[in-house]
């Protein structure tokens, strides 16, 4: 197994993909190890460092990101208005600087390492009771940094890890180890809440994100620290250090030879990225030949020799017939060369977009969550609105109802306040007939006076008297019997519960008159003057009598 120079000592330039992809999914993470380097450097958690610090961290940077730009003096110069320097400016700035260099990653990492190695070489997997810290677990360490700023999500401060990459991380990690994985209730969370099950009244929250420290302290609980000073735990971590950074995808033996020969050479092979290298020796060495897989290639199976080889052949084709190259290669058996068949078609297939086949996985179970968290989130959102709309049209409902109640009770309000208004008007028609009978009485008895005036003249004076008087009177009491029990009912309803409602009615008052009204002896000055006078005709001797 090689050592850690061995695993990192590739260079690849920052994946850009040329402008291709613009999704944030899928974005590059080349340069994380500087943005943890800078994390490492903000004690306060602030997003800001010293100038003094980030000129020191930019002292070890110089030699990969150029001298044109990353010197102490430049970088000063360019900062010169912070005291602290922003994250992001500095972000900024260094990818308008980094963004055509081509960057040895593996150094980059090891770079970036140097300068956070004091912050992670401690507890809880590190006793700090120790003077010297185990080459092994240093290592292993080492690598899991690798990883993780392999696995980081962009644009996160600081660098951070998906809870959903970080549990299937932690599988992988058990499953080398042997360790059988504890499915907790809290697995189900995901750090999303989007299920059904959530309550409709909450906006999810966002995914939880697990940093570098946060990780090491979840491996110490779930593995134990001695586990993790074993050579279990490094020869693990060495196993995912080569499929999850190194991106190695397939190791094995391989039988080898060229177009028209008829011996075979058996070669160790590793299916590296886009790279498909044959060595010597199962320990990575003497390397006999490199195959740089290209989307102009195409793999293709071929009929077995015998029932020990199973072939298989690499083909670059310039147009449809023209092969520029051929490289013919053979198993032990049919399913190991189906698996390498897959595999190399997989990285042709990727070629054109610019990333290794890992790294395109990666960004595709990143843009599968995004994805996914979108998705829920918009249903969340539409359930929400549901509801809301939902409430409203409740609340129109209970107005309604409320509206349709009082409508119902003023129009009962009203047919008994119609009811009562026809009773009393009925009862004020009877008044104004009776005062109209006795208008008429009063002018009869008046007539009659008139008539008694006359007769007293004749001698009959007594008798029509009498007679005058007992029609008066009687009628009198007639009219102020009816006229007390039409007020007393006008009183009664005045006192019901429905007369509130007739408040606004103009109130009818009806004066009735006096007794004395009708004697003879109370009549006007106006009046008695005028009747005295219409008397006087009647008194004045008749000129036939005086003869």
């Amino acid at each position: 197994m090689p050592d850690s120079a061995s695993l990192l000592n590739c260079s690849t330039s920052p994946q850009f993909y040329n402008g291709q992809v613009t999704h944030k999914c899928y974005s590059d993470t080349t340069l994380n190890p500087i943005w943890h380097a800078f994390s490492v450097l903000d004690l306060k958690a602030t997003g800001k460092v010293l100038l003094g610090r980030l000129l020191n961290m930019t002292s070890s940077l110089t030699d990969l990101l150029g001298e044109e730009y990353h010197t102490d003096v430049v970088v000063q110069k360019q900062f010169l208005q912070y005291a602290q320097v922003p994250f992001f400016e500095y972000k900024k700035y260094v990818m308008e600087t980094a963004t055509q260099l081509t960057i040895d990653a593996d150094k980059l990492c090891a770079t970036c390492w140097s300068l956070c190695r004091h912050r992670y070489l401690n507890n809880p997997l590190v006793d700090n009771l120790d003077s010297v810290v185990p080459n092994e677990l240093a290592e292993a360490l080492y690598w899991l940094f690798c990883i993780f700023n392999k696995l980081s999500e962009p644009n996160t401060y600081p660098p951070s890890m998906d809870y959903e990459e970080a549990e299937l991380l932690l599988r992988k990690l058990c499953a080398s180890l042997g360790i059988q994985w504890q499915q907790n209730h809290d697995d189900s969370y995901h750090g999303d809440q989007y299920n059904d099950n959530s309550n409709d009244e909450y906006e999810p929250l966002p995914p939880l994100q697990v940093t570098f420290q946060q990780l090491l302290s979840v491996i110490s609980d779930m593995i134990g620290p001695e586990v993790a000073r074993s050579h279990a735990f490094y020869r693990s971590m060495q196993w995912l250090c080569l499929t999850e950074y190194s991106e190695i995808m397939k190791t094995g033996w391989l039988y080898s030879r060229r177009p028209g020969a008829d011996s075979w050479k058996k070669r160790w092979a590793i299916l590296r990225g886009t790279k498909l290298t044959l060595y010597v020796t199962v320990l990575g060495q003497y390397v006999k030949e490199q195959i740089y897989l290209t989307g102009n290639m195409h793999v293709e199976s071929l009929p077995s020799i015998n029932s020990h080889k199973q072939r298989f052949r690499i083909v670059e084709k310039e147009g449809d017939y023209n092969i520029t190259s051929e490289y013919e290669l053979a198993t032990a058996d049919g399913y190991g060369a189906h698996a390498w068949i897959s595999l190399i078609d997989v990285a042709i297939k990727i070629f054109d977009t610019g990333m290794s086949p890992k790294m395109s996985e990666v960004c595709e179970r990143r843009n599968e969550r995004f994805q996914r968290r979108e998705s829920a989130k918009e249903v969340w959102t539409k359930k929400r609105d549901v509801l809301e709309t939902y409430s409203r049209l409740v609340e129109a409902k209970k107005a309604r109802s409320h509206i349709e109640q009082g409508l119902g009770e003023r129009a009962k309000q009203r047919e008994a306040q119609m009811s009562m208004l026809i009773r009393m008007d009925r009862i004020y028609e009877s008044l104004e007939s009776i005062q109209l009978k006795r208008r008429h009485a009063n002018r009869q008895a008046r007539e009659n006076k008139l008539m008694q005036l006359y007769l007293h003249y004749h001698n009959n004076m007594s008798e029509a008297s009498d007679a005058s008087s007992d029609v008066t009177t009687s009628s009198d009491q007639q009219f102020l019997e009816e006229e007390r029990e039409l007020e007393q009912r006008l009183q009664e309803l005045k006192v019901s519960p429905d007369a509130s409602f007739c408040s606004t009615k103009p109130q009818v008052t009806i004066q009735r008159p006096s007794t004395s009204e009708y004697s003879f002896e109370l009549f006007s000055s106006s009046e008695t003057t005028s009747t005295a006078s219409d008397m006087s005709l009647l008194m004045l001797p008749d000129s036939t009598s005086l003869r």
